[in-house]
C-alpha cells in the first residue's frame, strides 16, 4: 500500500489497536469499516477498510527508525501552519497511521521479471468523504495528518 496520507503519533502518549480506531471510526461517521487481514511480501498485515468514495486502508506503521526519517520533510512542511508547541510532539513520534487506497493493482513482473512500479498515490485527499476519515483518524490520535500526495499538512474541519 502506498500512504497517502500519514498520521504521527507517539504511542507512550496515546496506546491503541486498530480494533480501538475501528470502534472510534464506526462511532464518528456514517461510513462502513471492517477489520481485515491481507498478504504483502508473503506477511499477513492487519488493517481497516473504509468503504468511502475511493475505498481506504488505514495501517498502523510502528517501525519507530522508519518513521523517525521521515519526520524532518514532515516538520519542514509544517513550518507556519503547524502549531509551535506540536513540534515538539512530532519530534518524539516513532510511529504513525497510514492511510492509501485499498484496492491497488498487483504489478506482474515482465519477461526479464522487472517490475514497474507507481511510488506515488493518487489518492484524492479532496474528496469530502476520503478527507472526513483521514481528518477524524488526525482527532483520535490528537494530531495531525500530512498530505502524502500534495505535499501538504492539513488542519482545520473536516
Amino acid at each position: 500500500m502506498l500512504a497517502a496520507a500519514l498520521i504521527p503519533y507517539v504511542p507512550e502518549d496515546r496506546n491503541f489497536t486498530l480494533q480501538d480506531l475501528l470502534k472510534y471510526l464506526t462511532s464518528k461517521l456514517d461510513v462502513e469499516c471492517e477489520l481485515t487481514e491481507v498478504e504483502e511480501y508473503g506477511e499477513p498485515i492487519l488493517e481497516i477498510q473504509v468503504k468511502t468514495s475511493t475505498p481506504l486502508s488505514i495501517r498502523i506503521e510502528d517501525d519507530a527508525e522508519l518513521v523517525f526519517d521521515e519526520l524532518g520533510y514532515l516538520a519542514e512542511n509544517g513550518e507556519g501552519i503547524l502549531p509551535l508547541d506540536w513540534f515538539d510532539v512530532l519530534l518524539r513520534c516513532t510511529a504513525r497511521l497510514e492511510v492509501g487506497e485499498s484496492e491497488d493493482e498487483w504489478v506482474e513482473p515482465d519477461e526479464n521479471g522487472v517490475m514497474e512500479l507507481d511510488v506515488y498515490s493518487n489518492l484524492d485527499l479532496t474528496l469530502p468523504d476520503v478527507r472526513a476519515v483521514v481528518l477524524e483518524l488526525a482527532r483520535f490520535v490528537d494530531g495531525y495528518a500530512y498530505d502524502n500526495v500534495n505535499n501538504e499538512w492539513l488542519v482545520g474541519a473536516g
